[in-house]
């Protein structure tokens, strides 16, 4: 009767352990990936495309946890940092799309660096394959650990109880290989056990919990990278000057600081709030227009906004960075009202929009906010001289708040 819990015992621990097992070697993978492509894209934030085109020296930002970091140019040849001098992984980034796997003895994360249409190079994050094994073989050791533990403590109990045990541990299972699969929406019904309801419960809330974790850590990076790639490339070009412009980099700086400040805000809210749209239009007017470039400021209203001053400020660079890289002339920001709501309209001289053209990521990023705060980004002009607009609801004044306080 022993030998049969026991055998009973060790074919549940197996049907469980060896598909966690592989969960948790993914999961080890998956981690160190989210971390190789915060830290590529950190790369990628901080080397000015400019600067890789010109052949210049690179500064390589270090890399978290000891992870490796080198900056390739479009051949994928290394030009600065730690990595091999070829990599096939960095040679496939002139698609403009992030690849990784694995890259001879490393686990690699390569992001392009983008220079308007064209791929300047790419920013590598690598750890050595060796340190994941390592980190896999703990966990399987504590497993291991764990299996026999269970399987002494199994030999006790009665062959019934051996396979009530076994039952909801099948179910486990088969939740695990879900969720090494990339299914995140574990399904695990209540058996009467305590202890298999509870890890049942513990690896939904888990699965959910990663989910989440890793689609805003990606957004959140994803974001960030775009919104603080221009003026980090200002403050570094007012710096490397021949004689270095202090003021203009203190100021750039500045603006670094505020997005930065902005983004942290944004990350866990939904963008609700009220603002000025004049005077956070007049602020990017002032922020963005240059001798060789002008941005003008063209207002017709007086009415607070439905949104918070982050969010509308981010949504607004955006659309001002835009037509300045992409357009020609004069920018021209525009604040009306439009019904119930408020236009901010970005316009230039440009061509404006290629056929079929999609959203970036910055636009992609402010319709996002706008939506949030139940508005919407309009294209009013694809071409010639594109407009493109955020249409904002107004904010309610006091006497309609007081008014709607009354009826309840």
């Amino acid at each position: 009767m022993h030998n049969a819990i026991v055998l009973v015992v060790t074919l549940a621990l197996l049907l469980f352990g060896v598909p966690l097992a592989v969960v948790l070697d993914r999961l080890v993978t998956s981690q160190a990936l989210t971390g190789l492509q915060r830290d590529a894209t950190r790369g990628v934030a901080a080397v000015p495309d400019n600067i890789l085109e010109a052949g210049t020296p690179v500064r390589v930002p270090a890399g978290t946890n000891d992870f490796l970091i080198a900056v390739y140019d479009a051949q994928g040849t290394r030009v600065a940092g730690a990595g091999p001098l070829r990599s096939a992984l960095a040679g496939r980034a002139v698609d403009g799309h992030e690849h990784d796997g694995h890259d001879g003895a490393d686990l690699a994360v390569v992001v392009p660096v983008l220079s308007d249409t064209t791929i300047a190079g790419s920013v590598r994050a690598a750890v050595p394959l060796g340190r994941l094994r390592a980190q896999s073989y703990r966990i399987w050791g504590l497993l291991a650990a764990l299996a026999l533990l269970v399987i002494a403590v199994a030999v006790l109990l009665a062959w019934r109880s051996a396979i009530r045990i076994a039952r909801p541990f099948e179910n486990l299972t088969v939740a695990a290989r879900s969720l090494g699969d990339g299914q995140y929406d574990v399904h695990l019904p209540h058996c009467g056990v305590t202890e298999a309801d509870a890890a049942g419960d513990a690896l939904r809330d888990s699965a959910r919990q990663i989910e989440e974790l890793l689609r805003d850590e990606r957004n959140f990076v994803r974001d960030a990278s775009h919104q603080l790639r221009t003026p980090l490339a200002a403050v570094l070009l007012a710096l490397e000057q021949p004689v270095p412009d202090v003021p203009t980099a203190v100021a750039r700086a500045r603006d670094l600081e505020t997005t930065i400040a902005d983004l942290v805000l944004l990350r866990r809210r939904t963008g609700r709030g009220t603002a000025d749209p004049v005077l956070i239009a007049e602020a990017a007017v002032r922020r963005w227009s240059t001798a060789t470039r002008r941005v003008i400021l063209r207002s017709d209203s007086d009415r607070p906004v439905a949104i918070s001053g982050p969010a509308l400020r981010q949504s607004l660079d955006v659309l001002v960075d835009n037509a300045l890289r992409h357009g020609r002339g004069t920018v021209t920001v525009t604040v009306e009202p439009y019904g119930d709501s408020v236009v901010i309209e970005v316009a230039d001289e440009g061509n404006g929009f290629a056929d079929n053209a999609a959203f970036g990521t910055g636009l992609t990023l402010a319709t996002g906010l706008i939506e949030r705060a139940g508005g919407s980004l309009l294209i009013r002009r694809r071409t010639p001289q594109p407009r493109v607009a955020l249409l904002v609801p107004e904010a309610p004044s006091p006497e309609d708040l007081v008014q709607s306080g009354s009826k309840r």
